[in-house]
């Protein structure tokens, strides 16, 4: 299984994401590398402290060199700050050589998308050697901060990706580790039980179950033995149903209602204590029936966070929708994850129960048409993008529409 089918790794080949050309040399040991300590999971909203410690390369760090700890610009982690010790998120650094440094935080502009919160750690006098160290403290308590908070959503791999100036000219070469942890679920606070909104009778509809934190992510921290009970009859839907350990949603498909009427299902426990009651579903004759998608989703390999593949399969299995499309920003779709979107459209595309359209979002600047949304009907069509902004592969420049009128054509 390759790391793009994982479901958890962001895979490298499929980020349009550039990095200077002009390089000291191309050898990985002259930029040195990072570790993070503690590693593993932690809940989302949690207070943590960090340590990144970089050891110097073989080309060392020159005086007014620096590197850069840089994050991905979406997200509600909290903001990195140098100037009050005593308050969330307070970072400090330090060399094991008692070489000065001198640091600061910017929320954009510092470093290149999609890593815009960068946390640049400067020598300020003196250099560095190969072996010597700088250790950043993300939320340091030694003065009274609580820590840093992390973000509300759930990430299998936050990354901090480090780079480093190490000949002090201004351009920053990623460090070939990359440390990570896992941002996971809370405690379960809610139960969602989840309805369409509109069925002709007879026509097939699901019903999804979950669990949430207080911040809205499907956990697996919740079990229980419930039963269900609808004001309408449901064929195919279970009287009784385990909801096990581990799960973060269940999904009951196929269903449907013979008559018309505004159907609820009631959700409750062993106890007969109601858990959760959907939302209406109505059943009425017409032309049409109602669905729910989301066709604009970004994911770690453009602009968001996680996996294009978590995103096919939270929309499916734990948002409960019908329909879903990725539109990715054009410039930084590259020919490879291009392909992969389409072959992740095609596998997760089933006919009368889970409609992915292929597309992309065309991302031409506002004097030119402003953004766009592309979606088709199959996959294996072309890409025809904005620019090339962030994608080195120059192969096929003479296909962009750089401005809106050429796209329609």
């Amino acid at each position: 299984m390759s790391v793009r089918d994982k479901g958890v790794l962001v895979d490298s080949d499929l980020v349009g994401e550039v990095w200077t050309l002009a390089q000291p040399g191309t050898d990985p040991v002259l930029y040195g590398h990072v570790e993070i300590s503690p590693k593993g999971s932690f809940p989302v909203r949690s207070l943590q402290t960090f340590r990144i410690t970089y050891t110097v390369g073989r080309f060392g760090l020159d005086d007014t060199g620096a590197i850069r700890v840089m994050l991905r610009a979406m997200g509600d982690s909290g903001t990195l700050q140098t100037d009050n010790p005593t308050g969330d998120n307070y970072v400090t650094a330090a060399t094991s050589s008692g070489v000065p440094l001198e640091v600061s935080y910017s929320r954009r502009g510092a470093a290149p998308r999609p890593r815009w919160k960068c946390l640049t750690v400067r020598v300020a006098g003196g250099f560095l050697r190969e072996g010597d160290r700088i250790e950043i403290v993300l939320g340091d308590t030694s003065k009274g901060s609580a820590g840093m908070r992390m973000q509300s959503m759930v990430e299998p791999n936050f990354e901090f990706k480090v780079a480093a100036d190490v000949c002090a000219v201004g351009h920053y070469t990623a460090v070939p580790n990359t440390p990570n942890i896992a941002i996971v679920p809370g405690e379960p606070v809610y139960w969602r039980a989840v309805l369409p909104s509109l069925r002709r009778p007879g026509e097939r509809f699901h019903f999804g179950l979950k669990a949430e934190d207080k911040w809205g992510n499907p956990t697996g921290k919740a079990q229980g033995r419930f039963t269900f009970e609808s004001n309408l009859p449901v064929a195919g839907l279970p009287d009784k149903i385990d909801y096990d350990l581990g799960q973060r949603g269940m999904l009951f498909e196929g269903l449907s209602a013979a008559v018309a009427g505004t159907l609820r299902i009631i959700v409750r426990d062993q106890d007969g204590v109601t858990v959760a009651r959907s939302h209406p579903l109505v059943i009425q004759d017409g032309p049409h029936g109602g669905y729910w998608g989301d066709m604009h989703g970004q994911s770690g390999e453009s602009i968001g966070i996680g996996t294009s593949r978590d995103y096919f399969e939270f929309g499916r299995n734990l948002a409960f929708l019908d329909a879903l499309g990725h539109q990715a920003n054009d410039f930084q779709v590259n020919n490879a994850f291009w392909a992969y979107l389409n072959e992740l459209t095609a596998e997760y595309h089933q006919d009368g129960r889970f409609v992915t359209l292929p597309g992309y979002e065309w991302s031409g600047n506002t004097a030119v048409g402003g953004d766009r949304n592309v979606y088709y009907r199959r996959e294996g069509r072309p890409i025809y993008r904005s620019s090339h902004a962030l994608l080195t592969d120059r192969s096929d420049l003479d296909m962009d529409a750089n401005d809106a009128n050429l796209l329609f054509e």
